[in-house]
C-alpha cells in the first residue's frame, strides 16, 4: 500500500470530528432523558388521579303515592248459608231437591209424614168441640139465672157462681182453639221450606227417613242452602292498613284456579275492631257471582288500593350502608358526601320506606363503596348519565 504524500491537508477536517462527537452526545443524554421524563409525568398523573374526587351514581329519594296497592287472602262464602231442620217428628214423605238443585225463595223442599201429629189434631178438634158444647150450655144457664136472680128468686151469690162457671168454659174454649192452632201449625212445619233463593249444597236424609224435631247440638242438618248468586269474601287486613279501609273501596278479586281474570268486588262492611290475638281488621268484600264461577270455600286474594294518610319516603334498596352503627344512607349535598342514619319500614323489593334526616328529591348513592366517609369528596352522577342535581 502507498501513501500519496503529495494529498493536501485540510484544516476543516480536524475541527469537524469534536463536533460529531459532542452531537453524538448530545444525542445519547436526550434519550437517556426522555423515559425518565416519561415517568415523571405518569406519576405525577397518578398522584393527581389518587387526589381527585372518585365518580359515584346516585338517585333521588321519593315519597310514595296518594295510594298503595294492598294483596290479602280470602275465603269465599256464600251470601247466606244454613242449615234447614225440621220442627215437627215425622217421616220423610217426598224429598223434591238433591245436591245441586237450584231453588227459588218458598219452593218446598221436602214434605214430611206426620201420622201421629195428624191423631193429636183429630183429638184436638174433639176436645175444642167438648168445650165449646159446656161453654155454650153455662152461658144459656147463666142467662137464666140473671131472669131468677131478677125475681128474687135465687141468692147474688148462686147467680156469681153461675157467672163464674161461664167463665171458666169460656176460657177452656180459648185453650182448645190455642192447642189447636199450634197443631196444625206443626203439620205446616211438615213441608220444608227455602228460606232464600240458593243452591242446595248438602242432604243427609232419603225417602223414609225418620226426622226428629229441632236441632240439637249433634244434630245434622237435613239439607243445606247456599246462596251463591253473590258471595262474600272474608279477609283480614293488617292493622297498618286497616284505619283506611272503607266500606265502598273497590276491590279485585283473583282466583288462580280460575285463571287471570279478575272479579269486581266492594267492601260492604268491616268489624270496626282489630283482634287483639293477629292485630288484623275483619273485612267483607262481596261480589256478583251471577254464574256461579266464585264458589263457597274457594281461596282467593283481593286486592285493594289503600289511601295513604302520610306518603312515606322511599330509597332504593341497593343504597343502604349496614354497618357496626346502624342503617344508613350515603347523600350527595354539592360534592360533598353525608352519611345519613335511618330507620328501615316496609320493604317493596327493589325500593324500601324509611325514615330518617332524609327529604323528598335528595341524591342518595346507589351501590356505595365501603370506604366511603362524610364529609368525602365526590362526583355525583344521577343514574342515566346525568350529573346530580345541586
Amino acid at each position: 500500500m502507498s501513501i500519496n504524500v503529495n494529498r493536501p491537508y485540510h484544516p476543516r477536517a480536524g475541527r469537524a470530528i469534536p463536533i460529531v462527537l459532542a452531537v453524538i452526545f448530545v444525542g445519547l443524554a436526550v434519550a437517556g432523558a426522555l423515559p425518565r421524563l416519561a415517568q415523571s409525568k405518569a406519576r405525577t398523573a397518578e398522584q393527581a388521579d389518587a387526589t381527585a374526587a372518585p365518580t359515584v351514581f346516585t338517585e333521588a329519594v321519593h315519597r310514595d303515592s296518594a295510594s298503595l296497592p294492598l294483596e290479602v287472602p280470602g275465603s269465599i262464602t256464600g251470601l247466606h248459608e244454613t242449615g234447614v231442620f225440621a220442627r215437627t217428628n215425622g217421616f220423610v214423605g217426598s224429598l223434591r231437591v238433591d245436591i245441586g238443585s237450584v231453588v227459588r225463595a218458598g219452593d218446598t223442599l221436602a214434605v214430611l209424614d206426620q201420622p201421629e201429629l195428624k191423631e193429636q189434631v183429630r183429638q184436638a178438634e174433639a176436645v175444642l168441640e167438648q168445650v165449646e158444647a159446656s161453654a155454650g150450655l153455662a152461658r144459656t144457664s147463666l142467662t137464666r139465672w140473671k131472669q131468677l136472680s131478677s125475681q128474687g128468686v135465687v141468692t147474688p151469690q148462686e147467680l156469681d157462681e153461675r157467672q163464674a162457671t161461664a167463665n171458666v168454659t169460656d176460657a177452656n174454649v180459648r185453650a182448645a182453639r190455642a192447642n189447636l192452632a199450634n197443631l196444625r201449625e206443626q203439620q205446616r212445619f211438615g213441608a220444608l221450606i227455602a228460606p232464600f233463593s240458593g243452591i242446595v249444597s248438602a242432604r243427609t236424609i232419603d225417602i223414609g227417613s225418620l226426622v226428629v224435631a229441632g236441632a240439637a247440638a249433634a244434630a245434622r242438618p237435613l239439607l243445606t242452602l247456599v246462596q251463591t248468586d253473590t258471595v262474600r269474601v272474608m279477609l283480614q287486613v293488617p292493622q297498618s292498613a286497616a284505619p283506611r279501609i272503607r266500606p265502598g273501596m273497590s276491590t279485585r278479586v283473583l282466583v288462580r284456579d280460575l285463571g287471570d281474570s279478575a272479579f269486581i268486588g266492594r267492601v260492604v262492611r268491616t268489624a270496626g275492631a282489630i283482634d287483639p290475638l293477629s292485630r288484623t281488621l275483619l273485612v267483607e268484600v262481596q261480589v256478583l257471582n251471577q254464574a256461579r264461577r266464585l264458589l263457597p270455600g274457594m281461596f282467593a286474594q283481593v286486592q285493594l288500593v289503600v289511601p295513604t294518610s302520610t306518603p312515606a319516603l322511599r330509597v332504593p334498596a341497593i343504597a343502604l350502608i349496614v354497618r357496626g352503627d346502624g342503617t344508613q344512607v350515603a347523600r350527595v349535598a354539592g360534592d360533598t358526601i353525608a352519611l345519613v342514619p335511618i330507620t328501615v319500614g316496609r320493604d317493596f323489593g327493589t325500593t324500601l320506606e324509611v325514615s330518617g334526616a332524609l327529604a323528598e328529591g335528595d341524591q342518595v348513592v346507589v351501590n356505595p363503596p365501603e370506604s366511603l366517609l362524610s364529609g368525602q369528596k365526590v362526583r355525583g352522577v344521577a343514574r342515566g348519565g346525568a350529573a346530580a342535581p345541586k
